[in-house]
């Protein structure tokens, strides 16, 4: 407001009329010229605020663009977590299919060493009873045919058991190559999606900040703008209170014209008359000493002159949840508390801010039902609870949410609804976090502060 005054002072000095409407000490010309100095500097003036209201739209233009892009923006961020975390949830159980494949390579190994030692009994057992020679003796001493028989059929499952137990081994081989290779292009796979999804949301989180400037910057030219736009609007208040008293006191210097010359007829006309008067009485009396009978007259008396009128005096013008201490309400979010309630540099800042590196999740302080869940341009993704907690209505909001998990419906005091963001006009990921007595308003006549209620 001081430059604002400076602005008042340095209009009324550059015209150099007080307030006070003294015309007595200015000429009516000079008067009139001032008049036309305003007139002229008005119409300046009325085309500079023209000239800032057309600037403010574009700029508010330019910041409903950018809204819409920040949006845009936080929709895709979301997106882009909501991925992160479906693909972090199946590498958990890849790797976890994975111990169960270590397990079960585990299994294979034992098997095919146990087999192995088999074999190799079995190798050294042939080679030193001479090989097949050994199995010709054995169906050579049969005694009789049916004995024959028996010793063939013995003979041939022992063949075939070496040979499915070769087939075996071979078998598991390959299943245990083919798992290990499975297991590791899937693993390597998710990873490598994992990776991409990283590195989208962190260009993502650049251009949002890099919006977040550009919008700063706009709110700084609109504000600074409207400041301007007052001033020329006080300046043009000022010259039009100005002009309007620069005409009535044009108005009072006429009137004052108009009084003088009436007043200057009128002495004129009374001197003419009084002079007559004399002319008439100079002639009676010479007149009077030409007769004979004049001893006794008396000259006519003369009269004086009257004083002229007095002129009339001229009048002056994280993924863990919080645990549940037993209170009102609990704690919504796990993190560290960095900003509170009230003044601040930012404003007057109606809630508490609760801030995490990572995106943990936000649960419900109490029981009660949602009353909205929406993105808004000034608090992101954000959800809004009604509880009737001992007969009193009480409204919590939690906002700049990267993710909300519920969209209406009653929630239980320390349920799920959404993750820690960074959405809306915030700057850095934090949860915002209200308690209103009563209803949510605008104004937030009701807000009341959360530390009251919850420890932070």
């Amino acid at each position: 407001m001081k430059r604002k005054s400076y602005v008042a002072l340095a209009v009324a000095a550059s015209i150099g009329f007080s307030f006070t409407g003294g015309a007595s000490a200015e000429s009516l010309s000079d008067l009139q010229k001032r008049q036309q100095q305003i007139e002229s500097q008005k119409s300046g003036l009325e085309q500079n605020i023209n000239e800032k209201e057309k600037a403010i739209s574009n700029l508010q233009k330019e910041q409903d663009s950018i809204n819409a892009e920040i949006r845009k923006l936080d929709g895709a961020i979301t997106d882009s977590e909501s991925k992160i975390r479906a693909k972090e949830q199946e590498i958990a159980g890849t790797k976890a299919e994975i111990e169960r494949l270590r397990a079960e390579i585990e299994e294979l190994k034992v098997r095919i060493t146990e087999r192995t030692k088999v074999l190799e009994d079995r190798a050294r057992s042939i080679q030193q009873s001479g090989g097949s020679a050994s199995y010709m003796e054995v169906l050579l001493g049969a005694e009789s045919f049916s004995d024959f028989v028996s010793r063939a059929t013995a003979v041939t499952a022992l063949v075939n058991a070496d040979k499915e137990i070769l087939q075996e081994q071979e078998r598991d081989k390959k299943q245990l190559e083919a798992s290990e290779q499975k297991v590791k292009e899937e693993l390597a796979s998710l990873e490598n999606m994992l990776a991409d999804l990283q590195t989208m949301k962190a260009k993502l989180e650049k251009q949002r900040a890099a919006k977040n400037e550009v919008m700063k910057g706009l709110v700084a030219d609109e504000h600074e703008a409207h400041e301007q736009k007052l001033s020329l609007e006080e300046e043009q208040s000022l010259l039009s209170a100005q002009e309007a008293s620069i005409q009535a006191a044009i108005k009072a210097e006429q009137d004052r014209i108009a009084e003088q010359k009436r007043l200057a007829e009128e002495a004129a006309k009374k001197k003419a008359e009084q002079e007559a008067a004399a002319a008439a009485a100079k002639a009676r009396a010479a007149a009077s000493k030409a007769a004979a009978s004049a001893s006794s007259s008396a000259p006519a008396a003369q009269e004086q002159p009257s004083a002229p009128a007095a002129e009339p005096k001229q009048e002056v013008r994280s993924a863990a949840t919080p645990a549940d201490a037993g209170g009102m309400f609990m704690r919504p979010a796990e993190g560290t508390f960095t900003s509170g309630y009230g003044i601040r540099s930012l404003g007057d800042h109606k809630g508490v801010d609760i801030a995490n590196s990572e995106s943990v999740p936000i649960v419900a302080a109490a029981d009660g039902v949602v009353s909205r869940s929406y993105y808004s341009d000034s608090y992101g993704n954000a959800i809004f609870i009604s509880h009737s907690i001992n007969g009193q209505v009480y409204t919590t909001v939690y906002a700049h949410l990267s993710e909300r998990v519920v969209q209406g419906g009653s929630v239980s005091k320390g349920q799920v609804i959404g993750y820690m963001g960074n959405t809306g006009r915030s700057y850095g990921q934090h949860l915002h976090f209200e308690i209103h007595k009563g209803p949510w308003t605008l104004g937030k006549e009701n807000a009341v502060d959360p530390a009251q209620y919850i420890d932070l």
